[in-house]
């Protein structure tokens, strides 16, 4: 699975406005400073080109309450940074007698073995570290949304590490001439 070509357009147009305004003193900074407003760019691009997903609101909303970051998140955003830092509606779970029934059907005829307990055990754990890694990830309470948040997140971060090397090459080829 990849990143459309209209969200690589938008994470990049949005990425370099970000580098433009963080680095416009650059002669002062640290190399430390210069890396935080790389990653800054770099991590709102990402999250304003994908939009209304539940990480990219969790990624605008923790950076805008951040101190340093704060003042370029608020420029690079603009007056859309106001709807980044809206509560999301989380989804709800579907609960109708039907499928309530059928899943008790499928529970008494399902025999709990020691395996299936650890098995079980297990993918609750490996959730929870998960749920800790995406960001908004601990909003989500239905499972289904959630992997669909995570692949989502993936996908995104695999295009920011495509973009970033693009970037890198170009610079680099820059650099040799």
């Amino acid at each position: 699975m990849q990143a459309s070509n209209a969200f690589k357009a938008a994470f990049l147009q949005k990425m370099l406005e970000g580098l433009q305004l963080g680095l416009q003193t650059s002669e002062n900074m640290s190399l430390a400073e210069r890396k935080e407003v790389v990653k800054v760019s770099s991590d709102v691009a990402m999250a304003f080109a994908r939009g209304g997903a539940n990480w990219s609101r969790a990624i605008i909303t923790n950076l805008s309450k951040e101190g340093k970051t704060k003042s370029l998140v608020r420029t690079m955003l603009g007056k859309d940074v106001e709807r980044f830092n809206k509560p999301s509606h989380t989804s709800k779970k579907v609960t109708t007698k039907k499928i309530l029934k059928r899943s008790y059907r499928i529970r008494r005829t399902v025999r709990k073995s020691f395996a299936s307990g650890l098995t079980r055990s297990l993918v609750k754990k490996r959730t929870q570290v998960l749920k800790r890694i995406v960001p908004g990830g601990d909003s989500l309470n239905d499972e289904l949304s959630f992997l669909g948040e995570t692949l989502d997140y993936i996908v995104s971060l695999k295009a920011q590490v495509h973009l970033m090397q693009g970037i890198a090459n170009a610079v680099d080829a820059l650099n040799r001439r």
